[in-house]
């Protein structure tokens, strides 16, 4: 297990490096001058001269791969343009509430996704089965803004049981209710493509010869459901959970748009509309790390669950 671990991490380097590589050519193709953005339509060429070579943007495009290299094995990613912070210091800010509401979010999918599926695994064929598929497809069909935005209109702006949006003050009670909608947001989809795939795991070991003989020896339809049928059925739930936490913490850009959620996503849509460049390459880095991380601990928790894939 400790190859394989060092194997992955291996891996992750490697991809985190393909990721920006291809991020820095993709924007270095833009056609766009990222000091023009910065310093207005009235700057001199002088002024513009000088940012550039003040941000390594004065030579070839080889050139500056070879700065933001050397700088970022320092540790040294850059200097927003926007806002004239390290873009290490801009990250460190941004990275908690991001985390915060994609664990937040993942952890509703699964409350939500996994019960419903193996109710619908067990009353496969009933009203509740089709009941639960219908609704898994319709949550799954309607995007992110959609929801959100009605979420917004019918739970903050009519009633004001929730805030607008916001990230809240330090209190947790006022955390957790700006939480709410967001979190709510990212899992109605999620939940939806777990409550399919659980649905699917557990019918189809229910209908094993290991289930039936559990049944036949007189065990008790919970341990039938959980240990005989769930557990055996839990690696692919996990697999997909590794994904949809790295897709998270790379930033939910719309969700927290909407929401004025000060996280990753909301930090990288401003560098896009701002060019600033240093801060999108730091936020893909970030979240191509924080995929693969999330993969790697994904399998080993899958393997420590099942003994077949050990």
């Amino acid at each position: 297990m400790i190859r394989v671990v060092a194997r992955r991490l291996a891996w992750t380097a490697l991809v985190a490096w393909f990721v920006v590589t291809a991020t820095f050519a993709l924007l270095a193709a833009i056609p766009d001058d990222p000091m023009r953005a910065l310093l207005g339509p009235h700057a001199s060429e002088q002024s513009i001269a000088a940012a550039r070579a003040h941000y390594c943007l004065d030579d070839g495009v080889v050139a500056r791969y070879g700065c933001f290299v050397g700088d970022a094995l320092r540790g040294d990613l850059g200097e927003s343009y926007r806002s004239k912070r390290a873009v290490t210091d801009v990250l460190a800010d941004r990275w908690w509430p991001t985390a915060q509401l994609a664990f937040a979010a993942l952890a509703l999918q699964l409350a939500i996704g996994v019960p419903l599926g193996v109710i619908a695994a067990r009353r496969r064929g009933r009203w509740p089965d089709r009941a639960i598929t219908i609704g898994a497809l319709i949550a799954a069909s309607a995007p992110a803004f959609v929801v959100g935005s009605l979420l917004l209109d019918v739970v903050a702006f009519r009633t004001g049981w929730l805030p607008l949006g916001g990230y809240g003050d330090a209190g947790v009670l006022d955390r957790l209710r700006h939480l709410a909608l967001p979190a709510l947001t990212l899992a109605a989809g999620g939940a939806a493509a777990y409550a399919r795939l659980a649905r699917a795991e557990v019918a189809a070991a229910l209908a094993s010869d290991h289930v039936r003989t559990a049944r036949a020896k007189g065990a008790g339809e919970r341990a039938v459901v959980l240990h005989h049928a769930l557990r055996p059925g839990a690696a692919p739930l996990i697999a997909l959970a590794g994904v949809d936490l790295g897709a998270l913490l790379g930033g939910a850009i719309l969700v927290e748009w909407i929401f004025q959620w000060p996280g990753l996503g909301r930090e990288l849509l401003l560098a896009v509309l701002d060019v600033d460049l240093p801060v999108i390459i730091g936020i893909v880095l970030v979240s191509a790390i924080a995929i693969a991380l999330a993969n790697l601990v994904a399998d080993v928790v899958a393997a420590w669950l099942d003994p077949r894939l050990r």
